[in-house]
């Protein structure tokens, strides 16, 4: 191979890398204008890719994957299904449990029952099991509407959009912008159960302004 073909393979090849590493990072968020990076952008493959779209899910997510619990080895339609089963008042006290999200390993496509490791795409039929997915939380849904996004501090995906929160490295957790200028810091505040709604601070997705307020107006009282 002649010196001006080795130049041009190595071009080549450094576009690729390009193109590659110029691919957005983290949780992963398909919508109309992404139809380039599914296998060539061909029709066909994107109908395949969009099967489904919020025809499927529970009362929590609309999502194409079911999971298998890491903890009991049981299928639900999300962590908030098993929680819901595995730790109400109705079963032993010693048995009860929380799904640990961040072990989980292993989904089931909704739409061709194949069962494989924690992906965005199904591995058999091609379908986006979510259409907002982070690697992270192993979390899938199909409702974007929902602006979610991961804070890296918080250790959690959250909803509302990344634009109307900032994350309180003193409280540990994020607020509305709406609280930016006047919130009482407070150490690891939010690491605890909302005295409000009682659901965990933290564990949440999102807390709802009125949450916020309310604690806000109790630290200050």
């Amino acid at each position: 191979m002649g010196a001006v073909q080795l130049e041009s393979v190595a071009a080549q090849h450094a576009q690729a890398k390009l193109n590659v590493e110029s691919l957005p990072q983290g949780p992963s968020l398909f919508d109309g204008n992404d139809t380039a990076r599914i296998n060539g952008s061909e029709s066909d493959e994107y109908e395949k890719f969009d099967k489904g779209l919020m025809q499927y899910g529970c009362a929590h997510y609309r999502r194409r994957c079911r999971i298998r619990a890491p903890c009991c080895n049981e299928i639900f339609d999300c962590r908030h299904c098993h929680n819901e089963s595995k730790n109400s008042i109705k079963i032993d006290t010693p048995t009860r449990h929380e799904l640990p999200r961040h072990e989980l390993q292993q989904v089931i496509c909704t739409l061709c029952g194949t069962e494989q490791e924690v992906r965005q795409v199904c591995i058999n039929c091609g379908v986006c099991m979510g259409k907002y997915f982070c690697e992270v939380c192993k979390l899938f849904d199909d409702d974007v509407s929902k602006q979610q996004y991961h804070c890296h501090a918080c250790g959690i995906c959250r909803i509302g959009g990344r634009e109307n929160f900032f994350h309180c490295s003193k409280c540990g957790c994020c607020y509305s912008k709406v609280l930016k200028n006047s919130h009482a810091c407070v150490e690891g505040a939010m690491h605890h159960d909302c005295p409000i709604c009682f659901d965990t601070c933290l564990s949440q997705e999102t807390m709802s302004l009125f949450c916020h307020v309310v604690i806000q107006f109790m630290k200050n009282a």
